[in-house]
């Protein structure tokens, strides 16, 4: 597996900002409105900034800590502070629970279609992607998973337990426990990536693998605040479960701490009900969004195009003609001052060259209607070509 460049030359596209917006999955500042947030962070910083400005703890603050067990508890699983470690982001959680469960050269199964950051990681910890047939509704297909782990040697199972990057498919409840049970019959480790979790449009939250598990898998917990707060303060956790020493070496010995600052500041937004108010009106903005941003793919992109429906997150998966070539049409999009996400980048086979990924993070207004719109007429191009 070598994707590393292709991640890096599509996050430098995706950080211009003279493109329209469709390609990196980072909500638009605008739309997570953090002033409240930055303004506790500067009032932290003015008055108690030669406190602050220190290693924080090794597991992270208590007092951030404390909220999250708090609204774990809404989410059907109850953990404790110290059940809990912060991160630098879910992408640091990850990289940790994966450093604690495998070696180089052992193989992790993944869904497929996959976040490329997620196949970056493998790639630089020396792993192997084994890629798994994924549904855009249901999720992982466990019948073939059964089949895969009748022959092949895993170390671990990377999951998402809803709205997955980039199909936005959640499985099912029942469905989550029927792989569940599969995954403690063969003794695989479960990391549970529930990054877009709070990001739901349904009336309820979907639950996560962990309130479904009851303590019979090896589980591990990543998630963090950069898709529905603050993406800049890169503030995530992780719950390690039995993997908690493991993953402790790690991060002090890849980072030590995460700054202090950014989890106080978090703490005391979640201390309250801001944070409810705020996601629910991310969450209906978004939403919006996407139903906008479909109407515009249907609009102008060329005939037979399939598109996902998610019912939560903020990303659309299209699928196009078999002969289509999504790496040409993102050069083209390049040239007309867009960025989008190509198919092959989240494959570790380089597969889905006929599919691409848009993200509807960003407010919706004339620019990112006429970039999709124009994006659906460089399609419509290629194919005639």
């Amino acid at each position: 597996m070598s994707i590393s460049g292709a991640v890096a030359a599509l996050l430098e596209h995706a950080s211009n900002n003279a493109l329209v917006p469709l390609g990196c999955a980072v909500p638009d500042p605008g739309l997570l409105r953090s002033q409240r947030l930055d303004l506790a962070l500067a009032r932290m910083a003015r008055q108690h900034g030669a406190g602050h400005n220190v290693y924080s703890p090794p597991r992270g603050e208590a007092a951030l800590r404390r909220e999250i067990a708090k609204r774990s508890m809404r989410a059907g699983h109850a953990l404790s502070p110290d059940d809990i470690l912060i991160t630098g982001g879910c992408t640091e959680a990850l990289m940790l629970a994966l450093g604690a469960v495998a070696k180089p050269g052992d193989t992790i199964a993944v869904e497929s279609p996959t976040y490329f950051g997620l196949l970056h990681t493998l790639e630089v910890l020396g792993l192997k992607a084994l890629e798994l047939s994924t549904d855009p509704i249901r999720g992982v297909d466990i019948a073939a998973l059964a089949r895969v782990l009748d022959k092949e040697t895993v170390a671990a199972c990377v999951l998402s337990s809803g709205f997955s990057n980039p199909l936005g498919c959640a499985m099912a409840e029942g469905d989550k426990r029927l792989l569940l049970a599969l995954l403690a019959k063969h003794a695989i480790p479960l990391i549970e990536d529930d990054v877009y979790g709070d990001v739901h449009f349904g009336r309820e939250r979907p639950k996560p693998f962990i309130a479904l598990d009851h303590g019979k898998n090896k589980l591990i917990y990543c998630s963090s605040f950069s898709k529905s707060l603050a993406p800049g303060y890169r503030v995530g956790w992780i719950a390690p479960g039995a993997y908690a020493q493991r993953v402790m070496e790690r991060k002090l010995a890849f980072s030590l701490s995460t700054p202090v600052l950014p989890q106080l500041a978090i703490a005391q937004f979640l201390d309250g009900n801001a944070y409810d108010v705020h996601l629910r009106r991310l969450r209906r903005v978004l939403e919006e969004n996407l139903g906008k941003m479909v109407r515009a793919i249907e609009a102008s992109f060329p005939p037979g195009t399939r598109v996902s429906r998610p019912t939560g997150g903020f990303m659309l998966w299209l699928e196009l003609p078999k002969h289509f070539d999504s790496r040409a049409l993102f050069d083209e999009a390049l040239e007309n001052g867009i960025c989008f996400a190509p198919g092959d980048v989240f494959s570790a086979s380089r597969r889905y060259r006929n599919c691409l990924r848009l993200s509807a993070g960003h407010a919706w207004d004339e620019r990112m209607d006429s970039g999709v719109r124009r994006l659906g007429q460089l399609a419509r191009a290629q194919l005639v070509s």
